[in-house]
């Protein structure tokens, strides 16, 4: 084989072993189970709760990231047990609809997004939202914060690594203490390459290796 032929043979082995789709399975249009009957929070939880403040900026305008997990325990208006899939008794949307940028001021609202992976990915998470936000997945606590001003994408990112494949849940509960509501949500689902792959990569490797070498 002559040098040019090793040389495209091996950066061929590398480009196909490292090749990884990545793909937006949930944006701005993205349809969900949409929660808009929670009210203002901050009248079940009392005054003071660093999760949900007064309204109207009336306890202040925090910047806390990150956040703990809320305590949820009074808000019936979830349903029987929305982490785990039960949205029996609460005051969610009979289907999937249109999830809108922008709702009821010094109102909390909620959004559930499913989404299929047909093979183990990694999940890259931007958000904006105009006050704060708590997200969970699959039940289990991922992320909160929360700061004054507007909301733009890319405020807040964070990655989930590994999922399964399979049919998962993106939860969401957003805050508002102040004068106005914004929202935006990006998640960009990558493949993991499986072992075959990771070896073919390394094949690719020593190929160029070989070639330069011989060069």
């Amino acid at each position: 084989m002559g040098k040019l032929q090793q040389l495209m043979v091996g950066s061929a082995l590398v480009v196909f072993a490292s090749a990884a789709s990545a793909n937006v399975i949930i944006d701005s249009s993205t349809t969900g189970l949409y929660n808009q009957g929670l009210g203002d929070l901050s009248a079940t939880y009392g005054p003071g709760s660093m999760f949900f403040p007064g309204p109207n900026v009336s306890e202040g305008d925090p910047n806390q990231n990150p956040l703990a997990e809320p305590d949820l325990s009074l808000t019936g208006e979830l349903g029987a047990n929305w982490l785990a899939g039960d949205y029996t008794g609460g005051t969610w949307s009979a289907g999937n609809v249109a999830i809108p940028s922008s709702w009821t001021v010094n109102d909390e609202t909620a959004i559930v997004y499913e989404f299929l992976l047909t093979e183990n990915s990694n999940l890259q998470i931007d958000l904006g939202v105009d006050n704060g936000i708590y997200v969970w997945l699959d039940g289990g606590y991922e992320f909160g914060a929360m700061a004054p001003g507007g909301s733009f994408l890319s405020e807040y990112s964070f990655a989930l690594n590994n999922l399964s494949a399979g049919t998962h849940f993106l939860q969401i509960l957003r805050e508002d203490h102040g004068g106005a509501t914004g929202y935006g949500i990006k998640v960009t689902a990558t493949a993991v390459p499986e072992p075959g792959t990771l070896a073919l990569l390394g094949l690719g490797l020593v190929g160029l290796t070989v070639a330069r070498k011989k060069a």
